[in-house]
């Protein structure tokens, strides 16, 4: 099914790869982080800087090359020495901005990311620390873009200034949807009208029950990072037993089996009476917390939550098992999300 959605016509012949020497530098060694996802790091603590026109190239390996991207994370920000006349209001006239392309492996185009609400894709580079970077999530590409399966991606600065308009980047997460045979899927929806793409169904668009479009009500939703979090009852229906602990949701998976990838259908937009809706600043965190230890595994860390879309990841490839008593934790920290219904795929 997905190879026919993929290539309903003969491929194009892909085109090569631009030269090395216009890149800053080429990525070709991602570490494998999970079943769907690479993980390119820039060795650099301060990041590398990236000055405007200036481009990096990450290189998809082989075995990933076949694969349907979901999500791109980018790691950037604006270091101290490139912060120049920085108002009050944080409006800084020597703005960095990253730009991210991903080489189509079938008809070698380079194909841009479109943000759902219509705003500009070219990401502003903040000022940050070196050890606080800002995870941009470039989410639901099949929706907004089309289904793509990259072999390359790059990150251009479009900054205008060639003193002060200098962005470190720290590096590019890609995450991809698992290949489908031999998975098992759980889910709850809370939100009516929520739900997340299929293949096998041709569903290929998300569709969300709350949001923006909807004033930012979020209607039934599990709602984490407030003091609306406490004795909430939990509405859907799912085969696995899940709780509310302050800003966290806690499921608990099938023992045996080893999680491939979890989706949250999330927002974090807060419906105000007046009408001026508050966008929030909300930072999702996933991860196995393990009933031996009561550590927690996290795979998913500090991901901006959007008004309304999927984030998604998976485990370490070495720590998707889940033993007796193991819990999947979803956090909300800085500010108050809507959880509008999750995905869990695994496999024995």
């Amino acid at each position: 099914m997905i190879k026919e959605l993929l290539y309903p016509k003969k491929d194009a012949p892909a085109a090569k790869i631009e030269k090395v020497s216009e890149y800053d530098v080429v990525l070709n060694n991602p570490e494998i982080v999970s079943h769907t996802a690479l993980d390119f790091k820039l060795p650099e603590y301060e990041g590398r800087e990236l000055r405007p026109g200036h481009k990096i190239i990450f290189k998809v390996p082989d075995d990933f090359k076949d694969r349907v991207i979901r999500d791109v994370i980018l790691r950037h920000r604006k270091g101290n020495t490139y912060r120049v006349d920085i108002g009050p209001d944080g409006h800084d006239p020597y703005g960095a901005y990253s730009r991210v392309e991903l080489r189509d492996s079938k008809s070698g185009q380079w194909r841009e990311w479109r943000d759902p609400a219509g705003y500009n894709p070219v990401k502003f580079a903040e000022p940050r620390s070196a050890g606080d970077p800002e995870n941009e999530v470039l989410h639901d590409w099949v929706a907004m873009v089309g289904i793509i399966t990259p072999d390359a991606a790059r990150v251009t600065n479009e900054g205008k200034d060639d003193r002060y308009s200098v962005s470190q980047i720290h590096g590019l997460e890609m995450v991809f949807f698992p290949e489908q045979e031999g998975l098992t899927y759980n889910q709850n929806i809370y939100t009516q009208g929520t739900s997340f793409i299929d293949f096998a169904s041709k569903n290929l668009l998300p569709q969300y029950g709350g949001g923006e479009h909807t004033a930012g009500v979020y209607k039934d939703a599990v709602v984490l990072g407030s003091y609306h979090s406490k004795d909430q009852e939990i509405h859907g229906e799912s085969s696995l037993n899940t709780r509310v602990e302050g800003s966290r949701l806690i499921i608990k998976p099938t023992p045996g089996k080893k999680i491939v990838q979890i989706e949250v259908a999330i927002g974090d937009t807060e419906h105000r009476p007046d009408g001026n809706n508050r966008l929030g600043w909300a930072k999702l965190w996933v991860g196995i917390r393990r009933s031996s230890s009561r550590n927690i595994d996290w795979f998913i860390k500090n991901a901006n939550v959007p008004p309304q879309g999927v984030i998604a990841g998976g485990p370490h490839i070495d720590q998707g098992l889940i033993n007796p008593d193991d819990e999947i934790i979803i956090e909300s920290r800085n500010d108050t999300s809507y959880i509008m219904g999750w995905r869990l795929a695994s496999k024995d």
